[in-house]
């Protein structure tokens, strides 16, 4: 059962992502900014949607979903994978998740640098194998579209 059905498998694969991201995150003290944090959305619909086609056994409908939501989340992360290696300049999707006050002083000032993690867009928080995170999503992404693809017919037997 597991096997025969590409939605659980889907689905295991998304939490697994979703669980991966938080733990860079929250375990390993990564921040991440926020088109990294724009980034886990996709894996959240493809969660709902493969519960959704599981359950409710509409896989061609779901599909549609699942390959707009893949090319989607390819053009963000081929975005973000160019602002990293500089092909694209930051954009206001990139402002980092603290707000200065005008009149902060200095003191407070120094406070909030050293107690907030700030992450910036154009600087991969972790390299694994030459690749950044995103560029990581990118090929899972990609994969995923052609994935999406070639089960556009699928029907449970």
């Amino acid at each position: 059962m597991l096997t025969r059905n590409p939605y659980i498998l889907l689905l295991l694969l998304a939490s697994f992502c979703l669980f991966s991201a938080y733990s860079v995150e929250y375990i390993m003290q990564l921040a991440a900014c926020p088109l990294c944090i724009y980034q886990r959305f996709p894996y959240l619909i493809f969660i709902f949607v493969s519960i959704i086609a599981v359950a409710g056994k509409e896989y061609k409908v779901c599909n549609t979903y699942l390959v707009i939501t893949a090319v989607s989340a390819i053009i963000l992360a081929g975005y973000h994978t160019g602002i990293e290696r500089g092909i694209f300049e930051l954009s206001s999707l990139c402002k980092p998740l603290i707000s200065i006050a005008e009149n902060i002083s200095v003191q407070d000032f120094t406070k909030l640098l050293y107690n907030q993690k700030i992450a910036m867009c154009n600087k991969p928080a972790l390299v694994v194998f030459n690749l950044s995170m995103t560029e990581w999503n990118l090929l899972l992404n990609i994969i995923l579209l052609v994935f999406f693809i070639k089960y556009r017919n699928f029907q449970e037997k």
